[in-house]
């Protein structure tokens, strides 16, 4: 197999022929004119005769115009079935997302033979191999890929875990959030590593991530332990263990939960999640091909999804997906608004119970469950900003009604 990375691939880029490839496309000009229009960088302006600038909001769609037809390039071969086209059992596979991609192919001959093609096909386009990070192995050595190794074991089957650069890379960045919020308090902590915990999880929770969630775990205690230790240098062990861990979460057997006692706000794990395996789309098969609605109409129903009481659909909608009290999705790594209510179903069922509903007008104050009294938010900002009435009050809140998504 080919593990392939592309030299400054953003940076490369031939305006020339990605143009030709945008082909008559009503805003060529325009979008020309955005390729020539240069940079500003620290405040300094410089022209732009190749490329396309990363972090641009188009660059990544420039990218895979430019890169089209690189799976012909590659001599990958389809043959029709009666749900499409499928790749042939002999042909080479290329998966691509922007410019990263790998090759798979039957021997080491038929790798450097292909490698040798794209080399050729990529050079008019401006691009070329990074020699020193690409590479020929095999998948029983295995190779990493948008954040997942990907291998094949001893018995033959694909194993797909988080990479331990990706593990490496969230660590390092909870460990410099909560160095970062010495000093802050315990709804501070949760406010800010909740929505990093449930983002990373909900990434990979369809591949073999169950130990590598339980080390997480394990860590983000050993980081929050460090933190409430720091913040309280001259109390004993019990006091802060009594302070800020216990069991806040009713269906979970685990008494080292970091939370606020007083009012059942907590950090999430990210065993929590649960694992659930990714079906793969046959062959070529595209949701907007409209001679494929039999097969796609089939897929839905496997997934079948689990009950969902209207209002919290309508909430979902009408909030676009984000929860008013942190601005964050509701469900982490789903961002984009889904076109029926079957697939807002689908959108947040997998962590739907880590979802409630927020009365504007509190119930004790003479408020209903009426829609427009209503916002669907985080179960643990809910819970924050009920930490917040009892301060601003100064008194013990009553125990917070939930109503779970």
């Amino acid at each position: 197999m080919l593990d392939a990375d592309l030299a400054a691939a953003f940076d490369r880029i031939d305006h020339e022929r990605l143009t030709e490839a945008i082909g008559t496309f009503p805003a060529r000009g325009m979008i020309r004119q955005w390729l020539r229009s240069g940079v500003f960088e620290n405040g300094r302006w410089s022209p732009t005769q190749e490329g396309t600038p990363q972090g641009g909001v188009i660059s990544p769609l420039l990218m895979n115009i430019a890169l089209h037809g690189m799976e012909t390039a590659a001599g990958v071969r389809y043959a029709e079935r009666a749900r499409g086209l499928e790749i042939k059992r002999t042909s080479p596979v290329l998966v691509r997302y922007a410019d990263d991609f790998v090759v798979l192919a039957h021997s080491e001959v038929e790798t450097y033979e292909i490698k040798e093609k794209l080399a050729k096909w990529l050079e008019p386009r401006g691009l070329r191999f990074n020699e020193e990070k690409t590479r020929v192995t095999t998948l029983a050595e295995g190779f990493d890929f948008l954040g997942f190794n990907v291998r094949r074991s001893s018995s033959g089957k694909a194993i797909i875990r988080p990479s331990k650069e990706a593990v490496l890379r969230v660590r390092e960045r909870l460990r410099m959030e909560v160095r970062d919020l010495y000093g802050s308090n315990a709804e501070a902590v949760l406010m800010k590593l909740n929505p990093i915990i449930r983002g990373w999880a909900a990434y990979y929770r369809s591949v073999v991530s169950k130990k590598t969630f339980a080390s997480l775990d394990d860590y983000m205690w050993k980081l929050t332990f460090k933190w409430a230790k720091r913040g309280h240098a001259r109390k004993s062990m019990k006091w802060i263990i009594r302070r800020h861990f216990g069991r806040f979460n009713a269906s979970r057997a685990d008494v080292w939960v970091f939370g606020i006692p007083a009012t059942g706000a907590h950090l999430q794990k990210f065993a929590w999640v649960p694992i659930v395996r990714h079906v793969m789309v046959k062959g070529t098969a595209s949701p907007d091909d409209p001679t494929l609605q039999d097969y796609w109409a089939s897929r839905r129903r496997t997934r079948t999804p689990p009950p969902m009481d209207k209002t919290s659909i309508h909430l979902a909608a009408r909030q676009k997906g984000v929860c008013p009290l942190c601005r964050q999705a509701l469900i982490s790594g789903a961002e984009y608004e889904p076109d029926s209510p079957r697939e807002w179903i689908e959108w947040f069922a997998a962590m739907k119970k880590t979802l409630h509903k927020h009365h504007f007008v509190y119930r004790r104050d003479g408020g209903t469950d009426a829609k427009t009294n209503l916002r669907l938010v985080h179960a643990s900002c809910h819970q924050q900003h009920h930490a917040g009435d009892a301060r601003r009050t100064g008194t013990q809140q009553p125990a917070l009604h939930v109503d779970s998504a």
